[in-house]
């Protein structure tokens, strides 16, 4: 063996005790971590966002997410009578109900349990609301007052003060006719 310098020797001797002790705690880290993943038991967190994967080349293991719970079936408002979906924000109670005292929601609920309906005082049976039909005078404001709004909107600075000072004197119906003059020249 030819003669080395002992300083060098001295060092690569340091460096391997420290590479080994190293590559040995690696290793002892990875079964650890094997063995806690493998009996579901969750590794103590240290400092900072912990890495995507913690062990290489370990299977993870299958853990039901709570994301996979079965969805409970909506809540009904228990105000009788009322078809509405209860709300978490309100009370577990519909938005018309939200301001219904609270000892008798719970007087509903217990009543629901039961098999007892209780109607509640003033509430109605429900029954689906139709929609009134507008009468033709109605629909005629309606579309005149459409129009008057779409002529405004093309409209800028004096021409709209004129149109609007005209829609006060004289009526919408005028306005929308100047308007559309304005709107034409």
């Amino acid at each position: 063996m030819p003669n080395t310098d002992p300083n060098i020797t001295a060092q690569i001797e340091t460096f391997t005790q420290q590479l080994v002790a190293t590559v040995e705690a690696a290793v002892a880290q990875r079964i650890q971590a094997a063995l806690a993943g493998a009996f579901g038991v969750q590794q103590k967190r240290g400092p900072g966002r912990p890495p995507k994967q913690a062990v290489a080349h370990v299977a993870p293991v299958a853990v039901k997410k709570s994301a996979e719970k079965e969805r409970r079936p909506k809540q009904i408002c228990p105000v009788p009578g009322c078809k509405n979906v209860a709300a978490p924000i309100f009370g577990m109670v519909c938005r018309d109900h939200k301001n219904v005292a609270k000892s008798k929601i719970k007087k509903y609920r217990d009543a629901r349990r039961e098999g007892t309906v209780i109607r509640a005082p003033g509430a109605r049976l429900a029954t689906p609301k139709k929609a009134k039909k507008a009468t033709p005078k109605v629909a005629r404001a309606r579309k005149l007052q459409g129009q008057y709004l779409g002529a405004l909107k093309s409209l800028t600075g004096a021409d709209r003060a004129r149109v609007k000072q005209t829609a006060a004197d004289k009526g919408v119906a005028e306005a929308v006719k100047l308007a559309a003059g304005i709107k034409r020249a």
